[in-house]
């Protein structure tokens, strides 16, 4: 295995890798390297067969974390995961190992660990809702859609409501008080990292296939983005945050990224994971089907 510790360089040897074996959400460059802080860096970790980690490392060197699952095709995933950990528990000082793994994946790991590696209990889960854009009616029409067709008809009726293209929008200060406001006021217990938003802002938003703003009365509130998932027909809702501002501003926001993901011929909708009172709310939107990653470390006995 070899590890790369200038990711930015290594932009064309990653693409490749996400390219050809890619499939989870955040298999996306741009979104791995917006993940770095002033006390971690990236590092991809090569196999042979050009698969690998995105692996994020604190620069006491410590800790790492494994961003998302491997880039791998499924016969090599735990292998992979297996052959990393051989190699930086032997020649690092790295004491723990951070993953998020769905839970197939998170349960095929657990039987193969050999018995020098112990997995410590699942720290939390995260629930992902994925929609069928087919069945989504954009119209809310009957019985089913009832509450959210009247939150977004009085919405419209009180508001104007503009949406614009978020790479073209000159003013990103307005989008990093969003995501600042956003920090501060949602509600829940959930658990989300902020600095990767402000970070994916500050590059213009560079790996995403769709970004839209939504300005409500001539003020920015809120932006949708997102990209295509690697190998699959299925688009993952990245960002959606808003600023709290107004009542039901996200369920209007949800409804926007639905509504024009459908209309630009997307197939299905992974719209992120969270953990109950995210769940809820997404719920409400009627996802077609749920699946689980669970975050959780490894150490050396």
């Amino acid at each position: 295995m070899i590890f790369y510790e200038d990711t930015l360089s290594e932009q064309p040897r990653i693409e490749k890798a996400i390219k050809k074996y890619g499939y989870a959400p955040e298999h996306n460059f741009w979104w791995y390297q917006a993940q770095t802080e002033k006390k971690t860096k990236n590092v991809f970790a090569e196999c042979k067969d050009g698969s690998g980690l995105l692996t994020i490392e604190e620069r006491d060197k410590k800790r790492c974390y494994i961003f998302s699952s491997p880039i791998a095709p499924p016969q090599r995933r735990v292998a992979a995961i297996l052959e990393y950990l051989n190699c930086i528990f032997q020649s690092k000082n790295i004491e723990k190992v951070v993953f998020e793994l769905e839970s197939e994946l998170y349960k095929e790991l657990i039987s193969s660990l050999p018995q020098n590696i112990k997995a410590r209990k699942i720290n939390y889960t995260l629930t992902w809702p994925v929609y069928n854009l087919k069945n989504f009616d954009e119209k809310l029409s009957g019985n089913k859609w009832k509450a959210l067709r009247k939150t977004k008809n009085k919405f419209y009726h009180q508001h104007s409501v503009e949406v614009v293209n978020a790479k073209k929008l000159n003013d990103k200060k307005s989008l990093i008080y969003i995501i600042n406001e956003w920090k501060k006021k949602r509600g829940g217990h959930d658990r989300a990292h902020f600095f990767p938003y402000n970070n994916f802002i500050e590059k213009n938003l560079k790996g995403v296939d769709e970004a839209r703003v939504v300005i409500i009365d001539e003020r920015v509130c809120g932006i949708n983005a997102g990209w295509l998932i690697p190998n699959s027909n299925r688009f993952y809702g990245a960002i959606g945050i808003h600023d709290y501002s107004l009542p039901r501003l996200g369920d209007v926001l949800y409804l926007e990224d639905l509504t024009w993901l459908k209309a630009k011929g997307y197939k299905e909708a992974d719209m992120g994971g969270g953990e109950k009172a995210l769940t809820d709310f997404k719920n409400k939107f009627h996802p077609e089907l749920f699946y689980k990653t669970h975050v959780f470390s490894v150490i050396k006995k």
